[in-house]
Parts: C-alpha cells; sequence; structure tokens
C-alpha cells in the first residue's frame, strides 16, 4: 500500500512543470498625504513556480528580498527598511493557493507574509502563455495595518495606510 501512495504521489509531480523567472518588476504605491508619492519597486525576484497542464493548476512561492525596494528617494528608503523590520523579517513572499478564471481575468488567492504576518490576499491577473513563456500582471491592494505596520508620520503629514501593489513577472517553461 505504502508503494502504491509513493507511485501516485511521484506521478503527480512527475507531471508539473517548473517555471524560471525571466524577468519582471514589483511595484508599491502610496502617497504621504498633501505631499507625493512613494513608489518603491523591486527586480530581484525569487521565485518557486510549477504548472501542470492549465494555467489554474499554477502553484508556489514570489519572493522579494525586502532590501531590494528601492525608491527614487534613499533617505525615505531608509525609513521604509526600518518600518518594515528588514533586520527581523527580511523578505517579503507571496503563496499562491489557487486561481480562477473570471471573464478574461484570473482571480489569484494567496497567503502573503509581510512583517512576519500572514494575510489571504486575493489579486486580479491577467495571465498570457505564450512562446514557452507564463507572463503574470496583475494587482492588489493592502493595508499597512492589517500587518501590524503603524503608517509613518513626517511632522504634520502621514503616509497613507493603503499600499497599491503592481506586478508583471514573466517565466520560461522549464
Amino acid at each position: 500500500m505504502y508503494k502504491l501512495i509513493l507511485v501516485a504521489l511521484l506521478a503527480v509531480f512527475a507531471n508539473a512543470q517548473s517555471l524560471n523567472f525571466s524577468t519582471g518588476k514589483i511595484e508599491a504605491h502610496t502617497e504621504i498625504f498633501g505631499d507625493s508619492n512613494i513608489n518603491p519597486f523591486s527586480e530581484n525576484i525569487q521565485s518557486t513556480l510549477s504548472i501542470k497542464e492549465k494555467i489554474d493548476s499554477l502553484k508556489g512561492v514570489i519572493k522579494i528580498n525586502t532590501l531590494s525596494l528601492h525608491s527614487n528617494n534613499e533617505k525615505r528608503d531608509e525609513h521604509m527598511y526600518e518600518l518594515l523590520n528588514t533586520t527581523l523579517h527580511p523578505q517579503i513572499s507571496f503563496e499562491i493557493t489557487s486561481l480562477t478564471k473570471i471573464e478574461e481575468f484570473y482571480e489569484i488567492q494567496g497567503v502573503l507574509t509581510l512583517n512576519g504576518v500572514k494575510q489571504v490576499i486575493m489579486s486580479k491577473a491577467n495571465i498570457l502563455e505564450e512562446n514557452n513563456h507564463i507572463i503574470l500582471n496583475g494587482d492588489f491592494s493592502i493595508n499597512l495595518t492589517s500587518f501590524e505596520l503603524k503608517p509613518p508620520k513626517l511632522l504634520f503629514l502621514t503616509v497613507r495606510d493603503r499600499i497599491d501593489i503592481k506586478y508583471n513577472l514573466d517565466y520560461i517553461k522549464g
């Protein structure tokens, strides 16, 4: 019986095809009320994704090193790293748990881990499969306070609690 279960599990994993990260960018956007925009991004993305036969079988984890987030203001980046507790939580990760096709888009459900706090997140994405590539373009929003992070204040100015995330990720079937 044990051998039969082992063979069945190996058959399931043998049908999954790994996806190798090619290029991409993850961008965040928030605002300082009454002042300016904050738009950090990272192109330093690590992931372990796999797919079986159809796009809706996509599973895996996408990670960024928190210190790879950069904006156009080094001083602001230092404050961002402090806010994100980079010494205790050096990575931000998103584990894809399911995909559902809704009209021409996909709804990606997953678990975002930020500041050591896990939250279920829904993202609307356009997923293209062409020339041995899988390309994910999507977005979602989070609140800092949902991840036990307090939006910083600068004198009389406050950073908005909501962070809008956009991603464009290109994978090669491998």
